[in-house]
């Protein structure tokens, strides 16, 4: 596989991504802040501190809320946005068998 070839596009605009096995099918930065609620009000992701942790809020709001990981949407496509394997944030396409809302588990989709 030559280094030079893309091997993963962004789900949400096609973008050409590095390739992590982790997180094969991850939408772009430019894509996750997209993010939005059922409302289409754009949400914010970060990691709560050097040791990691996700932390969300509504855009513009000063107060961040704790999360395990959260279901929204991206280009009205339902996602699941969750904090990466030594920090940062990833959104990936929600599978519907493998989220369910729960303690830190968010749902901001309907």
């Amino acid at each position: 596989m030559a280094s030079d070839i893309p091997d993963h596009h962004c789900p949400g605009c096609g973008t050409p991504q590095r390739i992590f096995e982790r997180y094969p099918w991850y939408f772009c930065q430019d894509c996750l802040s997209l993010a939005s609620d059922k409302a289409g009000t754009v949400l914010e992701f970060a990691n709560s501190g050097i040791g990691g942790g996700l932390v969300w809020r509504y855009q513009g709001d000063k107060a961040w809320r704790d999360a395990i990981a959260v279901a929204c949407r991206i280009k009205s496509r339902p996602v699941i946005v969750h904090e990466a394997r030594f920090g940062g944030v990833v959104a990936e396409p929600l599978r519907e068998e493998h989220f369910h809302a729960s303690a830190g588990r968010v749902d901001l989709r309907n």
